[in-house]
């Protein structure tokens, strides 16, 4: 699934190459990929020019122009919402392109450009917000994120002492915090050398921001990688093109392989129903963590 360093990379690849552009039409070969539909999607979206690409936590934000405002009626923005959920990916085309892999819906664009939304799986999506309020509606129930400067090391801590759960569950719940899926938790908490599976509010302060500077410290290494492109192979950035950062990942499906620190064995086990990567001697686990573990 995509997390905030292959969603970022996308939003930078969108920016540069669509910006400015004007939206011609809007095509769909699976037409409930477009949500509320495909009619009110392209009725809503022809003719508006691309004003920007924003992100928050996964969601990646697609602005677009309003009309002139008028003296009973405010400038009318729109904004697409596009979730990537596990197989989704946004590619930028030019028109006449071959079409690409499990490719759904196409926004046609000036400049002879296309913005292609292709998913294997059909669990991604892209939603045209009906007025700002929804848009706010939904943000509001994404959490802060790393790197935004929402978040610092004593905001975190404060954050994840109010629950007992596990401290990697804790990481990929979106309403908490944003932006970190499985492989920058897995990789965070390695660095940090906490179990997956310890409570949260059993954290030290200084546990909790030693864990947040590894979380952002491993979100700007993806960032600067593109991404991640392990395992089930399905992430590409705008261009199509894999990401690198499985060249950085310490433990991140290198179970029986030796920890790059100790040489111990890496060991997976399950955790909120995620594969999950750890070294049992860097990150040893605590005589009452282990009933949790499933």
């Amino acid at each position: 699934m995509p997390e905030l360093p292959e969603v970022e990379t996308i939003r930078r690849d969108l920016e540069k190459e669509l910006k400015g552009k004007t939206v011609l039409d809007v095509v769909a070969d699976v037409p409930k990929v477009l949500q509320p539909s495909l009619k009110e999607v392209a009725n809503a979206i022809k003719g508006r020019r691309i004003e920007g690409f924003e992100r928050k936590g996964k969601l990646l934000l697609i602005k677009l122009s309003g009309g002139q405002p008028k003296a009973d009626r405010p400038r009318d923005e729109k904004t697409l919402g596009v979730h990537l959920r596990l197989t989704g990916r946004l590619l930028v085309r030019k028109e006449g392109d071959p079409p690409d892999e499990w490719q759904r819906a196409v926004i046609k664009l000036s400049g002879g450009k296309e913005l292609r939304f292709a998913d294997l799986r059909l669990f991604a999506y892209i939603k045209l917000f009906k007025d700002q309020k929804e848009l706010g509606d939904t943000l509001s129930k994404i959490g802060p994120e790393p790197l935004s400067g929402e978040l610092d090391g004593e905001k975190f801590y404060e954050i994840i002492k109010r629950t007992s759960r596990p401290i990697k569950v804790v990481l990929l719940d979106q309403t908490l915090i944003s932006g970190v899926g499985n492989i920058y938790a897995n990789e965070a908490l390695f660095e940090a050398g906490i179990h997956p599976q310890t409570k949260t509010n059993a954290l030290t302060r200084n546990q909790a921001i030693e864990l947040y500077r590894a979380i952002e410290q491993v979100l700007k290494d993806g960032l600067a990688l593109r991404g991640a492109t392990i395992g089930d192979e399905m992430y590409r950035d705008a261009y199509g093109k894999r990401g690198s950062y499985e060249k950085k990942v310490r433990v991140y499906q290198r179970v029986g392989k030796p920890c790059p620190k100790c040489g111990t064995e890496i060991k997976r086990s399950t955790v909120g129903g995620r594969g999950t990567f750890f070294c049992p001697n860097c990150q040893k686990e605590d005589a009452d963590q282990k009933s949790f573990l499933d």
